[in-house]
């Protein structure tokens, strides 16, 4: 049985202002958007690949 994974709570705002403190780097919403999303991505084939071991 294939369950779908989905992972919510990874703010854009959290995500703006953990670069802007720690690498001095301004994120418009877009690019903070676009790392939430690959971070997102990234997480669900991590957590399915250990869970399919």
């Amino acid at each position: 049985m294939e369950r779908k994974l989905e992972i919510k709570n990874i703010s854009i705002d959290e995500v703006i202002k953990i670069f802007k403190e720690e690498e001095g780097v301004e994120l418009t919403i877009q690019e903070a958007e676009q790392i939430v999303e690959f971070l997102k991505m990234l997480l669900t084939i991590t957590v399915k690949r250990f869970l399919d071991e």
